[in-house]
């Protein structure tokens, strides 16, 4: 289970370097795009489509990094007012549908990338957009992955007799509380 763990771990390692890739290049592409603009009076008319590129592929992956912390939003109102079986098997369901949309992404967005996409050049860049309309693709494949390995985890903790609990409103509360200090606490070291 480790060398899973390990895998996931590079995985998602690699998913978040390119978010945060993309965001840095976002910043300082628009700093150099209004620099450009307002101060040298020369605009740069690269600069906002691959801003735009990277703000997509950003958006799309990292939508797959919030799966694997389960940190999505959502309506958790039901799951104190529910019993704890329909809310275990809402959340398979959820699971599964989100597993299915990433295999939507994955097959259609390959399909519109490569047979509608590839026809168009962007405009400022004079690059296929292709390359824009990929972020689909590689958005399904990071869902798929970080799903894969929830199911992995579920089934373990499964095999090994720890089933899902639902925590009460107080619980909930105090676990973010304690979470979000250990995350400010691990940030100033």
């Amino acid at each position: 289970m480790k060398s899973v763990t390990r895998f996931f771990d590079i995985v998602y390692w690699i998913f978040m370097t390119s978010c945060k890739l993309c965001f840095i290049g976002m910043v300082l592409i628009t700093a150099a795009v209004v620099f450009n603009r307002y101060v040298l009076k020369s605009p740069m008319t690269w600069g906002e489509p691959v801003v735009l590129m990277c703000m997509v592929y950003m958006s799309l992956v990292s939508a797959a990094l919030a799966i694997r912390k389960d940190s999505h939003i959502r309506m958790q109102l039901i799951d104190f007012l529910a019993p704890a079986k329909a809310v275990a098997a809402m959340r398979i369901a959820a699971q599964i549908g989100i597993f299915v949309f990433g295999l939507f992404l994955l097959y259609y967005g390959w399909e519109f990338t490569f047979r509608v996409a590839r026809r168009n050049i962007m405009t400022g860049v004079g690059i296929r957009s292709t390359w824009l309309y990929l972020a689909n693709p590689v958005a399904g494949f990071a869902i798929c992955l970080m799903e894969i390995e929830r199911a992995i985890n579920f089934i373990d903790r499964w095999r090994r007799g720890e089933h899902m609990q639902t925590a009460s409103m107080e619980e909930e509360a105090k676990a973010f509380v304690k979470d979000t200090a250990e995350q400010l606490d691990g940030g100033a070291h």
